[in-house]
């Protein structure tokens, strides 16, 4: 449970709490943050350690040093499994194997972050969008 935490990012704030990981969380996690609710999320999906996982927006309330530092950490976590990200923020895809830009409901493209980039196509556009707007 502890490697989940910290994976999640969410350690610290556990322990900064009365009960610590004996704390009990109010129904649908009220008086927790979205950011604090997607991390305990993530690291209950971190703490099944199953072979496949889908994550729907899994980090977008969360800032972007959060965000960094969760990322980095599923990384390693990711490797072996099957692993399914919708995203918007681009830097949540990046290290992906395989990435699918769907525009209208439709694919447009597929590849990696290099293959995609180089391609100076649909994907390439929203993160030079991302980067001007400092996302």
């Amino acid at each position: 449970m502890l490697k989940a935490a910290r994976i999640a990012c969410i350690h610290d704030y556990v322990m900064s709490l009365p009960l610590k990981y004996n704390t009990k969380i109010g129904r649908d996690g009220v008086g927790l943050s979205q950011g604090q609710r997607q991390r305990i999320l993530i690291a209950c999906a971190v703490y099944k350690n199953p072979d496949y996982i889908f994550l729907d927006e899994a980090t977008n309330s969360l800032d972007a040093n959060n965000e960094r530092a969760i990322v980095e950490n599923l990384d390693t976590f990711y490797r072996g499994k099957t692993v399914v990200i919708v995203a918007h923020r681009l830097s949540t895809v990046r290290n992906a194997d395989q990435i699918v830009v769907i525009d209208h409901g439709k694919v447009v493209e597929t590849g990696n972050h290099e293959t995609l980039t180089a391609k100076r196509g649909a994907y390439y556009n929203l993160v030079k969008n991302q980067l001007e707007l400092g996302n």
